[in-house]
């Protein structure tokens, strides 16, 4: 299982609509994290993300059959989960296109969801979702 996941999100650049792309009922790409996990620290604001990403991002791409620069990391988005003792850091990215892929990625399965559809979700999601949501809204 991979230390990392990202949160993909699309924010619509005129009217702020922001949408997470659920794929495999889960919200934390690619993995997903188990419903025991809990999150250990949390960095919001500033630029929290240190790390070159890219590879994660290019993965992500890849995965979701998208072109390069699809994705962009959030800077200002860092956290670490406890997922059955495993360490976990959770990073934001948004999709830079005016509009989300949602065809595309309908044949994958996912879903562009709302917070308010996002209710079923396990508690860590729904707090890493609450995390993200005040670190786009901020933005």
């Amino acid at each position: 299982m991979s230390s990392h996941r990202l949160i993909l999100y699309h924010k619509h650049p005129s009217s702020g609509r922001t949408l997470f792309l659920r794929l495999d009922e889960t919200v934390c790409q690619f993995d997903g994290i188990s419903p025991s996990s809990r999150v250990v620290e949390s960095y919001v604001g500033g630029n929290q993300v240190k790390d070159d990403l890219s590879d994660l991002l290019a993965d992500a791409e890849q995965r979701l059959g998208m072109s390069s620069g699809t994705l962009e990391i959030d800077r200002e988005f860092n956290v670490s989960i406890d997922d059955e003792n495993t360490p976990i850091q959770v990073y934001l990215a948004r999709f830079t296109a005016i509009d989300p892929p949602q065809e595309q990625l309908a044949e994958q399965a996912g879903k562009f969801i709302a917070m308010t559809e996002a209710r079923r979700l396990p508690p860590t999601e729904l707090e890493l979702l609450r995390l993200a949501y005040t670190a786009i809204m901020e933005d």
